[in-house]
């Protein structure tokens, strides 16, 4: 009966050591990209139940593959994260009403692939401005330089120098908005000494 309940007490501390390995920003990023692969910011009945589903499978991924911790992590801070959500809300509908012009206006549209040096050497950061960026209508990621924290973004009717460095002001003004949301005072402070907004960018058309 002692070693039946020792090793109840020991299969208990396992699966303490395990739960106490997921880590929530991780698992609702992996949510995130969960509701875009099924599609399920549109409104719909089985949006809220594809939400819980994503983030249950999420952690029992971290559970059966426990990650290394990420370090230092993210930072919320309330206001700006509200800001963040309504700037992307405002890119978003302007960017589907551009793209659908785009789409209906004769003639061939032109594109570039837009060099943007991040300013923050945060992985995290990274990522989070590669899928924001990616979730506006007319510009995609199609390359991460790693050592160097550069994107390449292909930016849809971009064809001349104004076009491609507003396409990279918008990626720039996309990193500043989630780093004061979800950066840490690390990442504010790289932010704040690295190159302004209005810099030299180049693309490749």
């Amino acid at each position: 009966m002692n070693g039946l309940q020792e090793k109840k007490r020991i299969g208990l501390t396992a699966l303490r050591r395990r739960l106490g390995k997921v880590q929530i920003p991780v698992a609702l990023g992996m949510t995130l990209v969960w509701m875009l692969l099924f599609d399920a910011f549109r409104l719909r009945p089985e949006s809220l139940g594809l939400l819980v589903l994503g983030f249950l499978v999420s952690v029992v991924i971290m559970l059966v593959f426990p990650l290394p911790p990420i370090s230092p992590g993210f930072r919320f801070r309330p206001l700006y994260l509200v800001r963040l959500l309504v700037y992307m809300l405002a890119r978003m509908v302007w960017a589907s009403f551009r793209v659908t012009v785009q789409t209906f206006t004769p003639g061939r549209v032109h594109s570039s692939v837009v060099e943007v040096r991040l300013r923050t050497d945060s992985d995290l950061m990274q990522v989070c401005v590669s899928i924001a960026s990616s979730i506006i209508p007319g510009s995609v990621i199609v390359e991460v330089g790693q050592p160097d924290r550069t994107l390449y973004v292909h930016v849809l009717g971009a064809d001349d120098d104004g076009s491609i460095e507003q396409g990279r002001e918008d990626v720039l003004h996309l990193e500043e908005r989630i780093v004061m949301a979800l950066g840490t005072r690390e990442d504010i402070a790289a932010l704040r000494a690295g190159e302004p907004v209005l810099g030299g960018g180049r693309g490749r058309p």
